[in-house]
């Protein structure tokens, strides 16, 4: 088996990208950018990830050369990293960070391939783990980053000093990336992908879920190319057709609650710095709480969904969601004076973040465990993509519409958005059928 040396590679990608995924809306809001502006740049890069994932992986698909597609998204992700901290526009900043968001996304199933070339089939689970753990850490360790180089160079230094820094060490990990990745990518690897490989590929996928919001298009336009490598206009048709009204009807709801997390996750950073006037130190240590709470829950998430009903499981997980949202609203309106200064208001709205990611991690755990239960067999994988689709064109219209609302009243874009998810946890709990299983719902339908 070939070196794993360039998986380090990926890490060094992971942490410049999460560190940019969190400093490019606080750049935005330094340059004068509004909520509008930052609802923009949250629909576009998820819009910009799918036609980036898939024309990626099917060039590299189609000619074999993986290695060369990643060293170049690598390089195009360095570049977009370098320029940023020299644009001084709100919109080229967001154009030049969706050309970013392109890159990572195209990175995504092409590294799939490489990983599981030249392993045998029934090791594929593990080798994407694998995968999986390395760019999860470098994630992380962005975050981490971030969180300490913003505290500690501001007691030094201005903010315009400690952003430029911050975007120039962020440009060293990817150049690092782009570098390493061009030295120790394997030349070639075997690997040949028909329909049920894709679809086992895509199944593996499914089991694996993260958490970053910034970090979405990545993960779920990899599962949707794999999903979707072999499908073609007659055989869509044909699941569409086939595919079970309980699934349809949760689509819907999965559609509400994932516009409902963009509402509320677009304009969130102008809100912490704007309104409860926290610095750039504080909104990185408060998406690091939100990363580790749904990181460290998504095993006992597994195994609560196993033993419980599904829908009172995302239901609950949604309601609780709403509440959190809710919550942060509130912390605004009453202010930080009413909990004891800036600091009180820091660790309520931390305590209301880390409610948000553990339930991500029920919300993601379950919502696949539903999908993969009542999708037909032979189009499971095909289905899963169409869910990560819904997710990302979710995502899109959440963004505008948090970034709009936001622009007249932060407190109505977070009701807003908790409202869609009391809405879309209403649909999954009056949804009976979502506890039968697939051949109770059969069962009914054919009656």
């Amino acid at each position: 088996m070939p070196s794993d040396r360039w998986l380090y590679a990926l890490s060094l990608s992971a942490v410049a990208s999460s560190v940019a995924g969190l400093l490019v809306p606080l750049y935005v809001v330094y340059l004068g950018g509004g909520p509008g502006a930052l609802g923009v740049s949250a629909s576009l890069s998820s819009l910009v990830g799918a036609p980036g994932a898939i024309l990626a992986g099917r060039y590299a698909d189609r000619t074999g050369d993986r290695r060369g597609v990643v060293v170049a998204a690598l390089a195009v992700a360095a570049v977009a990293l370098v320029a940023l901290p020299f644009l001084h526009s709100v919109w080229s900043v967001i154009a030049v960070y969706a050309v970013l968001a392109f890159a990572v996304a195209a990175i995504s199933p092409v590294v799939t391939m490489l990983v599981v070339g030249d392993t045998p089939e029934q090791a594929w689970n593990g080798r994407i783990a694998r995968l999986n753990v390395f760019q999860g850490y470098g994630s992380t360790a962005g975050l981490v980053l971030g969180t300490v180089w913003t505290v500690g160079v501001a007691t030094v230094a201005s903010t315009d000093v400690v952003q430029g820094s911050l975007f120039a060490v962020a440009a060293l990990f990817g150049v690092g990336a782009a570098v390493l990745a061009a030295r120790s990518l394997p030349r070639h690897d075997d690997l040949h992908v028909g329909p049920r490989r894709a679809s086992r590929v895509a199944a593996i996928l499914s089991r694996t879920s993260r958490n970053a919001p910034d970090a979405t298009f990545a993960y779920g336009t990899n599962r949707l190319f794999w999903a979707t490598r072999s499908l073609s206009l007659a055989r869509l048709r044909r699941i569409g057709s086939e595919l079970p009204p309980t699934l349809w009807l949760y689509f819907g709801a999965a559609f509400l609650f994932f516009t409902g997390f963009s509402v509320f996750w677009a304009p969130l950073p102008l809100y912490l710095d704007s309104s409860l006037s926290f610095s750039s130190g504080m909104v990185f240590a408060l998406y690091l709480v939100n990363n580790a709470a749904s990181t460290l829950l998504f095993g006992r998430a597994g195994h609560v969904s196993s033993a419980r009903d599904v829908r009172f499981v995302q239901g609950g997980a949604l309601g609780l969601r709403a509440a959190a949202f809710t919550g942060v609203a509130g912390v605004g309106l009453f202010g930080a004076d009413a909990l004891t200064g800036t600091l009180g208001a820091l660790a309520t709205v931390g305590a209301l973040l880390f409610v948000v990611g553990v339930t991500w991690a029920f919300i993601a755990v379950t919502g696949t465990a539903i999908v993969s239960r009542f999708a037909p067999q032979g189009a499971r994988g095909s289905i899963l993509g169409a869910y990560a689709a819904l997710a990302a064109v979710a995502g899109a219209v959440g963004g505008l519409l948090g970034g709009w609302l936001a622009a007249y009243r932060f407190d109505v874009a977070f009701v807003v958005a908790a409202g869609l998810c009391v809405v879309g946890a209403a649909v999954v709990y009056g949804a009976r059928r979502l506890s039968d299983g697939p051949a109770a719902a059969a069962d009914a339908t054919s009656t």
